[in-house]
């Protein structure tokens, strides 16, 4: 029946519908504000919206009917060796927004994908075309639910999602030595976009070692709906994301990616001696840690450098990442004017700001970090030692 009410399609049905929705807007809205990470999880999004679509027409008795059969049997919905690959660069576009399209390694990724749509031509051509009538499609079952495409299928998810967390873990990692603001930069989205999927592909484990017969459909209709919620909650949340910021960071500021990080250089220790005191001149005379938005690149930039000898200098000279080297001339600059009583003029917040912190969470995180005390306990010991 090509129409009707059968509760288990018009569930998949509705996410279906909200996921092209969704995955049209973001394809417009990349195309209106050339927002990279848009396009790519407009495609995820495409893609999971056709990886429940033979589970939604099958529910409507399409794979019993004649015509209708052969469209699920010759579309190739299920793109597994597509969204591992759309899952990583989606990754990439959201930690470098500066990405402006794939590389010609980068092309590499897609070629399973590319010899599994050849193979799903070539049934299509001598089923359909050449023979009129099923040879690969003798035993009635449909090719995207066989075995062992749907294993390999996984296993390509599951490897793409570890780079991507890998990749994810990298940026953190590399973040402390760049920027003066590691605190404030906010990976919310992305690391709950990875929750996301690990529960997903656990999700999908279960059923697979539970539920191996993956062709049948029965129980497996839940797998689909436990997937199309979770998908559904990537589209909405992703959405949202790429409306209020598609950039993770400061606008007009990039991260330096990790795998194009060059290596180190060779430094004496007469030349480290000889830049940390550059850097610290340059830190505390000019005041640059008053600059709420000091990256790395400012200070090579202002002593005619590159952010390499910088880097190299903070992390072996003050044995110091930038980051905490920034917030640690912050720190004392702030306990000189708690210490000067400023404190009774200003509020503790006023003078963090003025020292460079550029929220009062950040503050009162990184003066309890350094010192042990919250701020107002840093000020009680200061007064009891005055009396």
């Amino acid at each position: 029946m090509l129409l009707g009410f059968y509760y288990k399609s018009a569930l998949l049905a509705f996410f279906f519908v909200q996921g092209i929705i969704f995955s049209t807007s973001l394809l417009i809205h990349s195309v209106k504000h050339r927002d990279v990470s848009s396009k790519w999880l407009s495609l995820l999004i495409f893609l999971s919206c056709l990886y429940v679509a033979p589970w939604m027409l099958g529910h409507l008795d399409w794979y019993a009917m004649d015509g209708y059969r052969e469209f699920l049997f010759f579309v190739p919905f299920q793109q597994f060796f597509l969204i591992g690959p759309v899952i990583l660069f989606y990754i990439k576009s959201l930690l470098d927004p500066d990405t402006k399209g794939l590389k010609r390694e980068d092309f590499l990724h897609f070629i399973p994908a590319a010899l599994y749509l050849l193979y799903s031509l070539i049934v299509f051509v001598t089923d359909f075309l050449i023979l009129d009538e099923f040879y690969f499609y003798a035993d009635g079952r449909d090719k995207d639910l066989s075995p062992w495409y749907q294993i390999s299928g996984l296993a390509c998810i599951i490897t793409y999602t570890v780079f991507g967390i890998k990749l994810y873990s990298q940026y953190r990692k590399e973040i402390v030595n760049q920027v003066s603001y590691a605190e404030n930069i906010k990976f919310g989205w992305l690391k709950k976009f990875l929750i996301a999927l690990l529960v997903i592909l656990t999700i999908r484990i279960l059923f697979l070692i539970f539920l191996p017969n993956w062709g049948d459909f029965g129980i497996k209709w839940w797998y689909y709906f436990f997937f199309a919620c979770v998908f559904y909650y990537i589209a909405l949340s992703g959405y949202k994301n790429a409306i209020q910021s598609s950039i993770l960071f400061e606008p007009g500021w990039r991260l330096i990616s990790p795998d194009r990080t060059e290596e180190k250089l060779t430094i004496s220790a007469h030349e480290i001696t000889s830049w940390k005191e550059k850097i610290r001149v340059f830190i505390e005379e000019e005041r640059a840690y008053q600059n709420s938005n000091l990256t790395l690149r400012d200070v090579a930039n202002s002593l005619g450098t590159n952010t390499r000898l910088v880097s190299q200098v903070i992390n072996q000279g003050f044995k110091m990442n930038f980051n905490d080297f920034i917030n640690d001339f912050r720190l004392k600059t702030l306990k000189v004017k708690l210490q000067n009583g400023e404190h009774k003029q200003f509020t503790l917040l006023s003078l963090a700001l003025d020292c460079g912190f550029n929220s009062k969470s950040t503050f009162n995180r990184v003066f309890k970090k350094s010192t042990g005390l919250t701020p107002n306990q840093f000020i009680s010991h200061i007064e009891s030692q005055k009396e």
